[in-house]
């Protein structure tokens, strides 16, 4: 008889925070995700015989300091992943909602996870002007992934469906520029492609990924188009025992159109994490540039997460972006707090102190 199981499972995480930008305003109050995403999920797994195996995973973002989920209407869903799986000696086969192939890699080598004030902030896609996917994550995917039984190597292949109608012609001038996003869409647009390997034993890992948005829709003040975005980067570390370094470099491109030139945006990031007794300490630094132009930002942070159980840690950071030429970004990465970001060229500061419990 088949065996199989389910699992609840999630993270609290709440804390103190404060979040100013230089030039406009400042807020102080309880966040949630300063060291890792609130959320409550199912998993599960069916052993099915013959070395095959089948399972499902569940999973939803709460804002936990408002007692809410994180939908747009502040109700709960499963938007972080909700995918179904069939293993095997083969590797995995997975489908449905899941990061992007192309994202993993960067909080693999991120020294906060991507998480909180520390992290480093994902800032290609958003800058470019391109709206309707998302740098993080796909629906309507497609992925295989290998097994873990090659010796460190690791790898996946993904394809997610845009799922646009094949009557969806863009409505362009001669210079293929259109007035609105939903113009400029083609029956491409939404369509991604990814793929990402590696290698990791013992306490060295490196990896490369590369994902492809089909069609991404640009706005540019009022026009928009469609074109290719493209999303390349490549990290390592390495464990010394007292200190384990890592960094990655990033590169998000789209192509230009008549008088709107091209973009390309890179991220720069090198950080170190030390344990201590129970604790962790973490330091990062990144740097933000993008081509032809004087825009821009540094970021710096400092972290220490105490932890007090294998489920349960308080946690302290402090983290600084600065602008150059006409930049207004912020420091990101947790909820509850917002504000109205620095000026052109300003600063950007965020400070917390919390705890996290897992289950």
């Amino acid at each position: 008889m088949a065996q199989s199981s389910v699992t609840l499972f999630g993270t609290l995480d709440a804390g103190v925070g404060r979040l100013k930008s230089s030039g406009t305003s400042h807020v102080t109050g309880l966040l949630n995700g300063g060291n890792s995403t609130s959320r409550l999920g199912f998993r599960g797994t069916e052993d099915l015989g013959g070395g095959l195996s089948a399972g499902f995973w569940l999973e939803g973002a709460l804002n936990n300091d408002v007692g809410g989920g994180s939908s747009q209407t502040g109700g709960f869903d499963f938007q972080r992943r909700s995918t179904v799986s069939l293993f095997g000696t083969f590797g995995e086969v997975r489908l449905g909602r899941d990061f992007v192939a192309s994202y993993p890699m960067t909080f693999d080598y991120d020294v906060s996870g991507q998480r909180g004030f520390e992290q480093v902030e994902i800032l290609g896609m958003s800058t470019s002007g391109v709206t309707g996917v998302s740098a993080f994550r796909t629906s309507n995917s497609v992925s295989y992934l290998l097994p873990s039984t090659l010796g460190g190597f690791f790898g996946q292949v993904q394809y997610g469906f845009g799922e646009g109608n094949s009557s969806v012609v863009p409505v362009a001038n001669a210079a293929g520029i259109s007035t609105s996003a939903a113009a400029a869409a083609t029956k491409k647009t939404g369509n991604y492609m990814g793929v990402r390997g590696g290698y990791g034993s013992g306490p060295f890992k490196v990896s490369a990924s590369y994902g492809q948005y089909s069609d991404a829709t640009r706005v540019v003040g009022a026009s928009a188009y469609a074109s290719d975005f493209k999303v390349a980067n490549i990290g390592a570390s390495y464990d010394f025992g007292i200190v384990k370094p890592m960094g990655f470099i990033q590169t998000d491109k789209i192509g230009g159109r008549g008088a709107i030139a091209a973009f390309q945006f890179n991220t720069y990031a090198i950080g170190a994490t030390a344990p201590v007794g129970p604790g962790l300490i973490r330091v990062q630094a990144s740097h933000y540039t993008q081509d032809n132009s004087s825009n821009g930002a540094n970021k710096v942070s400092l972290g220490y997460v105490h932890n007090l159980s294998p489920r349960t840690a308080l946690y302290a950071d402090v983290a600084r972006l600065n602008n150059k030429g006409a930049s207004t970004y912020q420091v990101g990465g947790v909820g509850g707090l917002s504000n109205n970001g620095p000026v052109a060229g300003g600063n950007s500061t965020g400070i917390a102190i919390g705890m996290k419990h897992s289950f």
